[in-house]
């Protein structure tokens, strides 16, 4: 016998002493796309939702491996285009904000995939933006902000064209009043340059998500104007909400969505979603949602779908009323 015949026999040999179906295709891994790169809040609770899948070890978890796959790109076009591609068994999974199908389809005249093909399963936490002045913009209040803004216009920091923080301040710009010469936005890649930029007194004025703004109002290094949650945060109870200073009803918060692919076996919507949602059941993830700066609202695919029903037509006015275009 050649080599080549006693590799072959060897092998036929091997197989014989495995247990019938190891030969056999493993399942692909469960997956849980995220539009953000490694270290956003929302990779975080990807993460935090992969471990316990794979603890759960009976379907919809695989007892395995649950990857998180980071697809940052076009605004979470991306990220959604690859998990509206996955197959609707459970295995794929989207973990995003809900810009993503809340405002995309507003925003881009292509986002490359249907939105419809997303199925809602949870709510996973929900967040505010705070108004943000530099100290050498000599603004103290909302008041001084809109008075500012009228006499010289004031450039403003984002973290992006359609991201929270330019559809709060141009939200809020429309509900003052506010002609579009008062705000000149300034996009950055991403809240943390942006929010990097103000401290540093480069730009005057952003409303930015607070991930890392509490400690720098608490130093000094930046003034807390407003936030445009409807209550004041727990982590600066000293700043007033929008409604408090004249503005009743101006309530703009996002919100962590968990997606799958459309067309879900029966029952395993609900099994995904309570298993999703069980995670703030536990007080070490609840502080972890709290440093987080993230509400512990949940909710089931119910309530992620009137989020999306509610929040979409919303900023469409917004985006149509701005001229705001991306892609």
């Amino acid at each position: 016998m050649g080599h080549s015949g006693r590799r072959g026999a060897l092998a036929l040999a091997a197989g014989a002493l495995l247990p019938r179906g190891a030969l056999a295709q493993a399942p692909d891994p469960h997956r849980i796309v995220v539009p953000f790169p490694p270290g956003a809040a929302s990779d975080g609770i990807a993460r935090l939702l992969a471990e316990r899948m794979a603890r759960a070890g009976a379907d919809p978890g695989p007892g395995g491996t649950v990857l998180v796959d980071n697809r940052a790109g076009a605004g979470g076009n991306l990220a959604g285009a690859q998990a509206a591609r996955g197959r609707p068994d459970g295995r794929t999974l989207l973990l995003t904000i809900d810009t993503t199908l809340t405002v995309n389809p507003h925003l881009y005249p292509d986002l490359g995939y249907d939105p419809g093909a997303l199925e809602p399963l949870a709510i996973l936490g929900s967040f505010a933006q705070v108004l943000l002045a530099h100290p050498s913009a000599g603004i103290s209040s909302l008041a001084g902000f809109v008075e500012a803004a009228r006499a010289r216009g004031l450039p403003y920091a984002s973290g992006g064209i359609g991201t929270p923080g330019h559809l709060a301040m141009e939200g809020f710009r429309l509900a003052a009043g506010l002609p579009a010469s008062a705000l000149v936005h300034v996009p950055y890649r991403g809240s943390g340059p942006a929010l990097t930029d103000l401290v540093a007194g480069n730009v005057p004025v952003g409303f930015l998500a607070i991930s890392g703004a509490p400690d720098f109002v608490r130093d000094g290094r930046v003034r807390a104007l407003a936030v445009s949650s409807a209550g004041r945060l727990d982590t600066l109870p000293g700043v007033p909400a929008l409604g408090e200073l004249g503005f009743p009803g101006l309530d703009m918060e996002f919100a962590n969505l968990l997606l799958a692919p459309r067309g879900l076996p029966a029952g395993m919507a609900a099994r995904i979603a309570a298993l999703a949602t069980g995670l703030l059941d536990d007080e070490a993830v609840r502080a972890r949602f709290a440093g987080w700066n993230l509400s512990s609202l949940t909710g089931g695919p119910a309530e992620a779908a009137a989020w999306i029903a509610r929040a979409r037509p919303r900023w469409g006015e917004v985006v149509r009323a701005t001229g705001m275009r991306a892609g």
